[in-house]
């Protein structure tokens, strides 16, 4: 995808989309969860009637994201995003403050077109500037899976004191939020008057929508299969089961930037069949699993796996429709709910008529098409194998005759101005990830000083364990029951993640520092 020269504003106006979209990813993830549980319990609903009242902002949702894409190519994008995030808070307000069905179903619906809204245009946004950062969709998902368990550890920690209506107006003020700040981005540069002229390329895209479905379908029933069994085989509550999640949740969010430059090396065929076949196995293997904490590690596994596919799907699709993005990411869109849609649908039929076994089995060879059909899909988009930059401009080396003289000393300036441009491109995302550090270690502190005051810090029990080897592979405190096990469990799983958030931070800004300094050498 040719890159246009990039705006001094695109930076701010991406920063904002991925604020976004840990602002309303979290609270939509959650909610996903918590509806179907919030509905039997307040409003005392039976099981078909919240299959119904899912399945209606399902059902809108899919039915918005292609009209949705069409506006993304017409309109200012920010401005369809911040729309989408505002009816997602009042649909988020809404569900706090239903009495009812008829509330509840309205809800849905808001959601449903909220949703739509949101996540089309703001993948158009970022798309944006996918040809001069290729690492735009990895960065894009580690802010929406970073939004989600943070707000899964938040909303399940606090739903205790608030109840699920506290949670909920919650989640609707961190919509609004999201919708401000969005709104008050920079506008896009002016695009190119024969956008919405073009011819859009449906051929080219069409096997990826299809890896896409399949995919969204895999990963979809996987989940629902995960959550039967943790539930009926092992009589978890809603708490443990969120504990066995949250990891894999976790990994999501820091894997994407590291598999990415993985497929810089080795390509985006190799990536997506050895992602899809890992998954594969991990799915297999889960069939034969005797504990929650072997289902843990390996729903670990499998989220790292689709850490890698999902960025390539993205940014195949940002490649190919180019300036038509917003139709390209409705289309993308579309398929995913399409193919979760049926994941969940057979997953569910199957885990009844079977067993748990011949379920993972099942879908452990739906995963393992997927090494065949996305390396497929990718060649027949027509985008490179390996993607690259393009914000550093390539060294022209046609020069007329009469210009022969002046060639060495034009071709050393161009590169000693592309090296200080790399040089300060290291710099500035250094500087980015010691800011990113920083604020980590400041929510960090705040968190654990907390849990500190109301005597559930994992940290503190350290300190005066015997064996620090057993303190640390054990589950928690037995006396512990219910929010404060949770809490507990959190708290040590946060310092698990932000020591290996420090040390990778420092080795990659260590590693990324040197390496200017041996090209320039």
């Amino acid at each position: 995808m040719k890159s246009s020269p990039v705006a001094p504003s695109a930076p701010v106006r991406q920063s904002a989309a991925r604020w976004s979209a840990a602002l309303v990813g979290g609270p939509a993830d959650l909610l996903d969860f918590l509806i179907p549980l919030w509905a039997g319990a307040v409003l005392g609903l039976n099981a078909t009637v919240i299959g119904m009242l899912v399945a209606t902002e399902l059902f809108v949702s899919f039915a918005a994201r292609f009209p949705a894409g069409l506006l993304a190519d017409m309109w200012e994008r920010r401005i369809i995003v911040a729309t989408g995030a505002v009816l997602y808070g009042l649909s988020c307000a809404g569900y706090a403050l239903s009495t009812g069905p008829a509330m509840a179903f309205f809800s849905a619906v808001l959601g449903g077109l909220g949703g739509a809204l949101f996540w089309v245009a703001l993948q158009a946004i970022v798309s944006e500037s996918a040809g001069s950062d290729s690492f735009a969709f990895p960065k894009l998902m580690t802010w929406q899976e970073t939004g989600s368990w943070v707000a899964f550890v938040a909303g399940l920690t606090l739903i205790g004191s608030l109840n699920f209506q506290g949670v909920f107006l919650a989640a609707s003020g961190a919509c609004f939020v999201s919708a401000v700040m969005i709104a008050t981005a920079p506008r896009r540069p002016a695009a190119s008057s024969k956008r919405t002229e073009s011819d859009f390329p449906t051929q080219r895209l069409r096997p990826m929508l299809l890896a896409t479905a399949l995919t969204s379908l895999a990963e979809a029933a996987i989940g629902l299969l995960l959550l039967l069994h943790l539930q009926g085989a092992f009589d978890l509550d809603v708490v443990s089961i969120a504990l066995v999640f949250l990891p894999g949740a976790i990994v999501m969010s820091l894997i994407p930037g590291p598999a990415h430059r993985i497929t810089m090396r080795i390509g985006r065929h190799r990536v997506a069949a050895i992602a899809a076949l890992s998954s594969a196995t991990f799915a297999f293997t889960l069939a034969f699993a005797p504990s929650p904490l072997l289902i843990t590690a390996l729903w670990i596994l499998s989220a790292a796996a689709w850490a890698a596919i999902i960025p390539i799907e993205q940014s195949v699709i940002a490649e190919v429709a180019a300036e038509r993005a917003g139709k390209g990411f409705g289309l993308y869109e579309s398929a995913k709910l399409a193919g979760a849609g049926v994941g969940v649908l057979v997953a569910g039929v199957t885990y009844e008529t079977t067993s748990w076994q011949v379920a993972c089995i099942l879908f452990a060879g739906v995963i393992a098409a997927g090494a065949i059909v996305t390396p497929w899909a990718v060649r027949r988009s027509g985008v490179a194998n390996v993607p690259r930059d393009e914000a550093t401009p390539e060294m022209t080396l046609t020069v007329s005759t009469s210009e022969e003289a002046n060639r060495s000393v034009s071709q050393s300036w161009k590169s000693e101005q592309n090296q200080e441009e790399k040089m300060m491109a290291t710099t500035k995302t250094d500087n980015s990830k010691l800011s990113g550090l920083g604020w980590h270690l400041l929510i960090f502190a705040v968190a654990q000083i907390a849990l500190a005051f109301m005597g559930m810090s994992w940290i503190v029990d350290s300190f005066s364990a015997s064996d620090f080897g057993e303190h640390l592979a054990s589950g928690g405190r037995p006396e512990l029951e219910g929010i404060p096990s949770f809490l507990y469990g959190a708290g040590k799983i946060w310092v698990l993640v932000f020591v290996i958030d420090a040390i990778w931070t420092l080795v990659t800004g260590r590693k990324s520092s040197q390496t200017p300094n041996r090209q320039g050498q």
